[in-house]
């Protein structure tokens, strides 16, 4: 049986020298900034697809935990982003999140595996592939016993 195809990728060029974007966020939103644009670009690696559809609300939750921001900041952050054009605007409109510049950079990986570099989504793709992530996540061990000690409240 032949290997799934991953439209993950465990790395991404992380250049010493700063750019206008970095710049802007800093400068803006300091630490904040910095640092929730390289985790948003690490969720990005590790999504399929390379994109996060924050429409569904885990997505949007992880995110935020994971950037260890509000609700309010990261839509503030974002939108600066979308403003510098680094997130794709049509995308996140609609909520969902599209850095093609990471793409670009992360474009070998998709060489070396001979495999075709993921696309910009349309919505009904980023629709069908978060309710795919849904069934493949497994709980955690938290999740698992939270679930336990719910149901034996109930019993």
């Amino acid at each position: 049986m032949a290997r799934p195809i991953k439209q993950k990728v465990d790395y991404f060029p992380h250049y010493v020298k700063g750019g206008k974007t970095l710049f802007i966020l800093e400068e803006k939103y300091g630490n904040d900034g910095y640092a929730f644009w390289f985790k948003l670009l690490e969720v990005l690696c590790d999504s399929d697809g390379h994109f996060i559809d924050c429409r569904n609300l885990s997505n949007w939750e992880f995110l935020l935990a994971k950037t260890h921001t509000d609700a309010e900041r990261a839509e503030e952050i974002i939108s600066t982003l979308v403003n510098l054009g680094k997130i794709d605007a049509e995308l996140w409109a609609e909520k969902v999140i599209w850095v093609q510049s990471l793409l670009n950079n992360v474009s070998s990986v998709y060489e070396r595996r001979r495999e075709n570099l993921p696309v910009k989504p349309n919505l009904s793709q980023a629709i069908i592939l978060d309710e795919v992530n849904k069934c493949e996540q497994k709980p955690t061990k938290t999740e698992v016993i939270e679930s336990e000690n719910r149901q034996s409240r109930v019993k």
